[in-house]
């Protein structure tokens, strides 16, 4: 799922120059199968993922895909992506049986949402006024949310159709950034990227309230429905942390940290396991549900 105010002074180094992460999306090759010709791994800077496979972009502006092995990733695809577009959040979807990655970012400075069958063709695609930060779908409704930074809005997204709907304005927050969505009691998390805090709104009565504050720069949100513990990435306190969203009293306790150097995003994968894309290290690693390092990849950073 899906960057920000401690990051930029890494990005201001590379092509990234404002965040929203200034990468393209238009595609340029796509290679498939076993043989494919490999390209080297960039430094990841978002991921998603569909429990038995990864989906990875890196600041060389290409989305690979990844099986998740017991010990090791096996990258299956990937496509490049050229920078006509800037994007921010992604998300994994499924609907009539096929399966896609939603992108949230910004092009010519507007937003945009871009939707890509895993082959990557583009099937669809959203405009906004403003530019879009965070992203996640919700496949029981077959939608997703869409956060825009500097509007601090929120849109919702039926993907079968061209049209978004507006939801709801964070008026408190400072620039929203990523996303994330609980189905079950249909509450917002949203991320305020300049303030340090996670807000959650609620869509049954329309109202919002800060979870939780006084963080970093939360880069990241990944909800997990079946304990509703809500993660985020936090690169400037160089860690993954979780809340309990069910607690009467919503509290941070870290997740992991060691030996993360600038987790940028994560994602929640199959066997109750949780994907880091560490910018820093130059590298994907992948933990237990207790935090326990499981393996990394590539196998030698």
């Amino acid at each position: 799922m899906r960057t920000l105010v401690a990051v930029c002074n890494l990005l201001s180094r590379t092509r990234f120059l404002s965040i929203p992460l200034i990468l393209g999306l238009s595609l340029l090759t796509l290679q498939v199968g076993s043989g494919f010709a490999q390209t080297k791994f960039e430094r990841p800077i978002m991921l998603d993922s569909s429990g038995a496979d990864l989906f990875v972009v890196d600041v060389s502006g290409t989305l690979r895909e990844f099986h998740i092995g017991q010990n090791h990733l096996d990258e299956y695809q990937h496509f490049s992506l050229p920078s006509t577009l800037a994007p921010a959040d992604m998300s994994y979807g499924t609907s009539n049986g096929g399966e896609f990655v939603l992108i949230a970012g910004s092009e010519s400075g507007r937003g945009t949402v871009a939707m890509y069958a895993l082959d990557g063709k583009i099937l669809r695609s959203w405009n906004f006024r403003n530019i879009c930060s965070g992203i996640d779908f919700d496949t029981a409704s077959n939608t997703a949310y869409v956060a825009t930074s500097d509007s601090k809005e929120i849109y919702r997204l039926d993907t079968g159709k061209s049209e978004s709907t507006y939801v709801t304005r964070i008026p408190d927050a400072t620039k929203l950034g990523p996303l994330a969505f609980d189905g079950a009691t249909q509450t917002l998390y949203v991320a305020d990227v300049a303030a340090g805090a996670i807000y959650q709104y609620s869509l049954a009565t329309k109202s919002s309230k800060v979870l939780v504050s006084e963080l970093s720069t939360p880069t990241a949100l990944s909800f997990d429905p079946q304990t509703g513990q809500l993660y985020f990435a936090d690169p400037g306190r160089r860690g993954v942390f979780v809340v309990d969203t069910r607690s009467p009293k919503p509290a941070v306790t870290e997740f992991v940290s060691s030996p993360l150097r600038s987790p940028y995003s994560m994602a929640r994968t199959s066997g109750d396991q949780l994907a880091v894309a560490d910018y820093g290290a130059a590298r994907i690693l992948i933990f237990s549900g207790k935090g326990d390092l499981l393996f990394k990849f590539p196998p030698g950073n």
